[in-house]
């Protein structure tokens, strides 16, 4: 039995290469009958970087720059010398796991790092940049990041605004006449498979609760975004409620996309082209996927829905690995489930569930695996 282990990341816990790892391991523990081919996959998120990189034949470099709290951290970020291009991730430098969960505050927190990653790569002369910005715990419409490029931000006075959510009230002018020399020349072109716009019910505002906001705070963030959607369509002449994906990452997408002419693409779709995903899935027997939490967002065009979209086409059985299953979640009804397994269990709290999910991949893989053999 061919069996294709093509795994999402497990948010806050695993990028989809160690994911893939862990789950194949306990699948060979099971029987060296089963032919497994490891094929971890990414949507912009975290690992989206290093799958690109290793496809393109690239290589790794490490910088130091700002974290999400304005403290030094270092980063690692992919470039392939052959290709001219660097892959930069955001949540190397503004990712949710860089924060403890009782600390998280999108009002603060910046993408200030990611600019000093682009200016890293654009000093090592790369003019054509990747940048893959899913799990942020940013909503500052990437002004800390453009900031770094020359870009500034000014209030009604002329002066800088402070580079975070909080400040986009105070936004009057986006001044681009000190922007680096070097950005005109450089084509960024944005991988995210979130389609969420920038304002609204359905915007950027979606995912703020995860990035620390709480009912006080949701409102303000909400006129901060409008803020900056007013702006941008004053003097652009654009509106980032039009432009899918504008929200993506507290609404970087937008802002590149308007300040800098940057075009969005799907990371999911980057991935599939470069691995030759779906040769992968047509010659397998049978596909194990899954990914940390499955909801309803799953299910917005990301990377477990278009998974099963593709097993669907060829006929393939799939088995769901997943780290908790939502409630009621009736789309997976229409695809060809063998069986779905969880991590979590009543009797184990969150966080130990987060930190022993290497072994208990491994183990429940195991258990997969002999099932297969019956």
């Amino acid at each position: 039995m061919k069996v294709l282990i093509a795994p999402n990341a497990f948010k806050e816990s695993l990028n989809s290469i160690d994911v893939a790892h862990y789950i194949s391991k306990g699948l060979r523990k099971a029987s060296r009958k089963i032919e497994v081919i490891e094929l971890p996959l990414a949507d912009g998120g975290t690992g989206t970087s290093r799958i690109l990189t290793q496809a393109l034949d690239g290589k790794f470099v490490n910088c130091r720059v700002s974290g999400p709290m304005n403290k030094k951290i270092t980063v690692t970020y992919g470039i392939v010398p052959k290709q001219h291009v660097a892959v930069i991730e955001l949540a190397e430098a503004a990712g949710l796991s860089l924060i403890k969960k009782q600390e998280r505050d999108p009002l603060r927190t910046t993408t200030m790092g990611v600019g000093e990653m682009i200016l890293d790569a654009l000093d090592k002369q790369y003019r054509k940049i990747i940048l893959c910005i899913g799990d942020s715990s940013t909503i500052d419409c990437g002004v800390g990041a453009l900031s770094v490029l020359g870009i500034r931000f000014l209030d009604q006075k002329g002066a800088s605004i402070d580079l975070d959510c909080r400040g986009l009230l105070n936004l009057r002018k986006i001044d681009t006449s000190r922007v680096k020399k070097h950005i005109k020349a450089t084509k960024i072109t944005i991988a995210s498979d979130v389609r969420n716009i920038l304002t609204g019910k359905r915007g950027a505002l979606v995912y703020a609760r995860q990035k620390g906001a709480d009912l006080k705070t949701i409102p303000l963030i909400d006129r901060s975004l409008k803020a900056f959607k007013r702006i941008v369509l004053k003097q652009y002449q654009l509106d980032l409620d039009k432009i899918p994906g504008s929200g993506a990452a507290g609404g970087i997408g937008g802002a590149f996309v308007a300040i800098l002419g940057s075009q969005i693409i799907s990371g999911f779709g980057l991935i599939k082209e470069l691995t030759c995903f779906e040769d992968a899935v047509r010659a397998c027997d049978l596909v194990i996927t899954g990914e940390g939490r499955v909801d309803k967002e799953s299910f917005s065009g990301k990377t477990l829905e278009r998974v099963l979209t593709l097993t669907n086409r060829y006929k393939k059985p799939v088995i769901l690995v997943c780290g908790h299953i939502a409630p009621g979640i009736r789309k997976l009804e229409k695809y060809e489930i063998r069986a779905e397994y969880t991590l979590a269990r009543s009797t184990r709290s969150l966080e130990k569930t987060i930190e022993d999910a290497p072994k208990l991949l491994e183990e429940l893989a195991k258990k997969i695996g002999k099932t297969l053999l019956t």
